[in-house]
């Protein structure tokens, strides 16, 4: 293995190296302060260490077989990185009032990373497959953690059943890919043998579907959406939150990795039918399909949520239908405007959700199996306007209004719609946003109410119980700044995404 080959896969040997010096803390003192700031710590170091591959590499490097890495890659890293330290930070105090025993779950935490690094930088199935079940089985702990709540074995075994049902699809569909070209490898020239073998095209066809459809029960796209509202709100919700974005961040790329690496995919429709008749769906029109889908069925169901886990979990179903919109692209020249159309929005996602989460997680009782409904947030303007400002920043965002990241972001991705004359996706992102703006500014408009007397009336003291009371603080601070500079400047990370 040459310097470089190492130097680019620094984030992960990171990761895998502070897994193995945890363990051997956790033999030799248990204790949550020093875990924690280990974890941290692990944490910090990769990020410095993808940064530094972001600045360096120009071009793509193929470490093995398995793993290439390149600068999207680190990119969501980063972003994934950025994610779990908040989830970190977030996860203390829950885990000192809510669980006797706490230090595996920082471990759970870095598998989880690890999964997600693997996921984001491999470029073979194998390496998906390995990165997909080491991220689902560390979260299938990490959602039932708290073992006292009161839906933490149902949402653990439901997002259990969930992922056994994501995997058996795609390893069926990896096997029928495989029977047609001989190789586990992204870049292989699968179609070498439609010309001579219909029956053989077929097989290949049904693999290709079988994998998307286990790509979209990990995505939580409609039709396969139905129980992920259930796990949202039964899971703690730091544990929630790293369900919304790392996860998240890491299949969609893993997808954009896949299906960019197929030129037969994208630059015209599959011309070989699934069935003999000629009536099934090609692979484009398959994701257009869950992209409609998944921008009305998430958006009309989140209007009657009260419960703001729930809420948050149909936004992101929406949310990834958005992002299908940059798999629409008809020329290899427009592929490069589809990645940073779609790390830019998957920005501005990351920073939103986790300004809302924080703000859910410190408006929360002691315990954090206590769910809030957003009347509960009735007033929050009056009684902490600094968290006030957080969920409206992040509010506004995700509704994609104007002057924040998430309209650029939706900007971005009707630039890539228009490109591919995808009218009718634009027209469904239209609507979907449209719908979306009812059940978004209701919580802007409760957080200006009379004042509420109930589950978040001691917020102006509740940070004297927050042990990182400074560092939350300042991640807080932080979150708004980022939020309002790259909305009004958004050259800012759009010139950095240009470059990659």
């Amino acid at each position: 293995m040459t310097q470089l080959m190492m130097f680019s896969l620094s984030p992960l040997l990171i990761i895998a190296f502070g897994l193995v010096l945890s363990l051997l803390l956790i033999a030799w003192r248990r204790s949550q302060k020093l875990i924690l700031i280990f974890t941290l710590t692990i944490f910090v170091l990769a990020l410095l260490a993808s940064l530094s591959s972001v600045m360096n590499l120009t071009d793509a490097v193929q470490v093995t077989t398995l793993v290439k890495v390149d600068n999207y890659g680190n990119f969501a890293f980063m972003l994934v990185l950025v994610a779990s330290i908040t989830v970190g930070l977030l996860s203390s105090t829950w885990l000192t009032h809510s669980v006797e025993v706490h230090d595996e779950f920082f471990l759970l935490l870095q598998l989880v990373v690890l999964g997600a690094g693997i996921l984001v930088m491999s470029d073979h199935f194998a390496a998906l497959f390995l990165g997909f079940e080491l991220l689902s089985i560390a979260l299938v702990g990490m959602v039932g953690y708290s073992r006292d709540s009161q839906y933490s074995v149902e949402s653990s075994f439901k997002y259990l059943i969930l992922s056994a049902c994501a995997s058996s699809f795609m390893l069926l569909g990896i096997a029928f890919i495989y029977s047609q070209s001989g190789s586990l490898s992204f870049a292989t020239e699968l179609f070498v043998y439609e010309q001579t073998s219909p029956t053989i095209s077929v097989f290949y066809h049904a693999g290709i579907l079988l994998f998307l459809v286990g790509i979209a029960f990990k995505l939580s796209l409609a039709p396969f959406h139905l129980w992920t509202p259930d796990v949202y709100q039964g899971a703690p919700t730091p544990v929630t939150l790293l369900l919304a974005t790392v996860s998240k961040v890491a299949m969609f790329v893993v997808l954009m990795k896949f299906w960019f690496s197929q030129p037969q995919l994208f630059v015209q429709p599959l011309d070989q039918p699934l069935i003999s008749n000629g009536n099934a769906l090609s692979a484009l029109n398959l994701m257009s399909v869950f992209a409609v889908l998944s921008m009305l069925v998430g958006n009309a169901l989140a209007l009657k949520q009260q419960n703001i886990k729930r809420l948050l979990a149909y936004s992101s179903i929406a949310h990834m239908g958005y992002l299908l919109i940059v798999l629409m692209v008809l020329s290899p020249h427009s592929v490069a405007l589809a990645w940073q159309s779609a790390l830019f929005y998957l920005s501005a996602y990351v920073l939103a959700t986790l300004s809302l989460f924080m703000v859910l997680q410190l408006t929360q009782a002691k315990r954090g199996d206590i769910e809030l409904e957003i009347n509960d947030w009735q007033g929050l303007f009056w009684q902490n306007r600094s968290l006030a400002l957080l969920v409206i920043v992040g509010i506004l965002s995700l509704a994609g209004i104007p002057l924040t990241m998430g309209f650029i972001g939706k900007f971005y991705l009707l630039n890539v719609a228009v490109q591919a004359q995808q009218w009718w996706l634009i027209a469904t992102l239209i609507i979907g946003s449209g719908i979306g703006l009812f059940y978004y500014l209701r919580i802007i408009f409760i957080l200006f109410g009379e004042e509420n007397i109930g589950k978040i009336a001691g917020i102006k003291n509740s940070a004297v119980d927050y042990k990182l009371t400074t560092v939350v603080s300042f991640s807080a601070s932080m979150l708004i700044f980022v939020g309002l500079i790259l909305g009004l400047y958004p050259d800012l990370l759009g010139n950095i995404l240009v470059n990659l």
